[in-house]
């Protein structure tokens, strides 16, 4: 039996065969700059048994990935018997990952307009699953639900309760497929139960960016809250706004769709730069003298800064700080200017070991004698897509 996962995030959407009997992935893959404004081509790349193929292809949509995707699955000649799709945002209706049918279609319908820029991009994906291959279970795998038991306090909002609880306004958290990987992975470096160890974690991705607070075997703050729109500086998206600037914009005759455009899809580096929505060629831009992608630059790391720092106070110090995902594992540059300059705190970077740190491994960029140690660590939020489905299937709960 094999099992497709499939990741779908703002701007890329990830995918593997896992052949069920012994997790093993058959194929892995991934679709880049889909539907988003870079000045890198939209790619899809895969390999199979050890080979790497790629093509650029035009993907102006996740649905387009979609069928790109199978068409490879069925180059290769294989066949799929159950699909996991990554669904960001479950809002109040989903805290454990459910099966795609009569029953739940109409709840996760309810839930697109909660992440604007992810829940329609997975929901349009399974639509062409099933289309492509009707009758094969499909199931779905909230982000959300990582973060659903955060204390009471760092949930709620300071708004009126009962309209709070009319229209479910509080913080849901994402990214929880990557953090429930990393923290597992984390917990086995520092040699400790999951239980015992004080992680911040980093997911810096091409799209979406967020960071969390992990004690006691559970997310107890995040960065990201109702929507994955708040929070870190992001490709596309805003992070922390002042609200009144969303009333100013209504008032000034924007609709709630266009604020909606700006916010998640003109906002972040590429509203700062106006050259990109990459932080690797924001970068490099800013090192040739590009005065818009500097303060670009300068604006993504300051606000990472200010989330390490608040998380640091709110643990009590942590044990390890974790950078993950693509951006995280390969931007030496950003981990060096947002780690450097806190000696004083105990924090001790590690310069050569970071700048020569190996992207898709998990290992420690922290001098020997830092109280905390620094540590990248690649997610993979398939696996845990993977083990899910394993589990629905086999009936539990």
């Amino acid at each position: 039996m094999n099992i497709l996962v499939v990741n779908c995030g703002s701007s890329s959407q990830g995918f593997k065969l896992y052949q069920a009997e012994n997790g093993e992935a058959l194929l892995t893959g991934k679709a880049r700059n889909v539907a988003t404004k870079t000045q890198a081509q939209p790619e899809i790349e895969w390999t199979v048994a050890g080979v790497t193929s790629r093509r650029t292809v035009a993907l102006p949509t996740h649905a387009a990935a979609a069928h790109e995707m199978l068409n490879i699955l069925n180059e290769h000649g294989f066949e799929v018997d159950a699909i996991g799709h990554r669904f960001v945002h479950g809002g109040a209706l989903f805290q454990h990952s459910v099966q795609v049918d009569e029953n739940s279609l109409p709840g996760l319908r309810q839930c697109l307009p909660l992440a604007p820029i992810h829940n329609p991009n997975s929901m349009s994906v399974i639509e062409v699953c099933s289309q492509v291959l009707p009758g094969v279970p499909q199931y779905v795998v909230f982000d959300t639900a990582f973060h659903a038991h955060m204390p009471v306090e760092a949930r709620r909002y300071a708004l009126p309760l009962d309209i709070a609880e009319k229209f479910g306004f509080q913080k849901y958290g994402f990214h929880g497929l990557s953090y429930q990987y990393v923290s597992a992975r984390a917990a086995g470096l520092l040699g400790k139960p999951l239980e015992q160890v004080r992680l911040i974690m980093c997911h810096l991705g091409t799209g979406g960016s967020s960071v969390a607070a992990f004690r006691d075997g559970h997310s107890v703050e995040t960065s990201m809250g109702y929507s994955p729109v708040s929070g870190l500086v992001m490709s596309t998206r805003c992070g922390d706004i002042d609200a009144e600037v969303v009333l100013d914009l209504v008032r000034n005759s924007y609709s709630a769709d266009e604020v909606e455009r700006i916010l998640n899809n003109q906002s972040g580096l590429v509203g700062l730069s106006g050259f990109s929505s990459n932080l690797a060629e924001i970068i490099s831009a800013a090192e040739q003298g590009n005065e818009r992608c500097r303060v670009a630059y300068e604006a993504y790391a300051n606000r990472l800064k200010f989330y390490l720092g608040a998380y640091t106070w709110l643990l009590g110090g942590a044990d390890a700080i974790v950078f993950t995902d693509d951006i995280g594992c390969s931007s030496w540059q950003l981990r060096q200017k947002v780690l450097s300059g806190v000696e004083h705190l105990g924090i001790l970077l590690d310069e050569t070991r970071n700048r020569e740190h190996d992207k898709g491994t998990a290992g420690a960029i922290h001098q020997a004698v830092s109280s905390t140690q620094l540590l990248v660590i690649p997610t993979d939020e398939e696996q845990v897509i993977f083990d899910e489905v394993v589990r629905l299937m086999d009936g539990k709960n």
